[in-house]
C-alpha cells in the first residue's frame, strides 16, 4: 500500500466516523416524530350528555381546560380528537375540527359530537390533544366517567 492509498484510506475512515456522529447526534436530540405528549396539560372541566330536541340522537359535550407547556407552540393551531367508546370499549364515534383551533397559554376547549340514541346504553369519553394534522399526541388523554343517557 503507498502513501497516497493510506490518506485515502485514512480520508474514508475519518469521513465514515463524522458522518456516524452526526447521524446519532441527530436521533438523540429529539425524538423521531418531535413531541412528547406532554407539551399540552389536559383536564376534565365538564361532561354533558343531553338529548337533542326534535331529533332521535344525543349530544356529547365535553369541555377541557389546557395549558401550554412548550412556548413555541402558543398561538399556532392544535386540533383535539375526542372518542366515544361503549360500555364494551368499542369505538362509536372519532370528532375533532376541521381546521383545528388557536392555542392561548391557557384556556378552555369544547367537543361536541351527536350520537343516535339506539346506540347508547352508557358511554365515555377519551379526549386528546394533537398537533393540526392529528398525527402527533401532544398532551394526556382525559376519561370521563361512564355516561348514562337521561331517562
Amino acid at each position: 500500500m503507498n502513501q497516497q492509498d493510506l490518506v485515502i484510506n485514512q480520508s474514508i475512515i475519518l469521513l465514515s466516523i463524522l458522518t456516524v456522529s452526526i447521524f446519532t447526534f441527530t436521533l438523540t436530540e429529539r425524538p423521531v416524530d418531535g413531541y412528547h405528549g406532554k407539551e399540552v396539560s389536559i383536564s376534565l372541566k365538564d361532561a354533558i350528555f343531553a338529548p337533542v330536541l326534535g331529533t332521535t340522537n344525543y349530544q356529547i359535550k365535553v369541555l377541557v381546560n389546557y395549558t401550554i407547556s412548550d412556548p413555541s407552540l402558543i398561538g399556532q393551531k392544535l386540533n383535539a380528537v375526542m372518542k366515544v367508546h361503549s360500555a364494551n370499549g368499542t369505538i362509536l364515534k372519532t370528532t375533532s375540527f376541521p381546521a383545528g383551533f388557536n392555542v392561548t397559554k391557557n384556556g378552555t376547549q369544547q367537543l361536541l359530537t351527536n350520537i343516535p340514541m339506539s346506540k347508547i346504553q352508557n358511554i365515555t369519553t377519551v379526549t386528546t390533544f394533537t398537533d393540526l394534522n392529528k398525527t402527533f399526541v401532544m398532551s394526556n388523554p382525559v376519561k370521563t366517567l361512564p355516561l348514562i343517557p337521561p331517562n
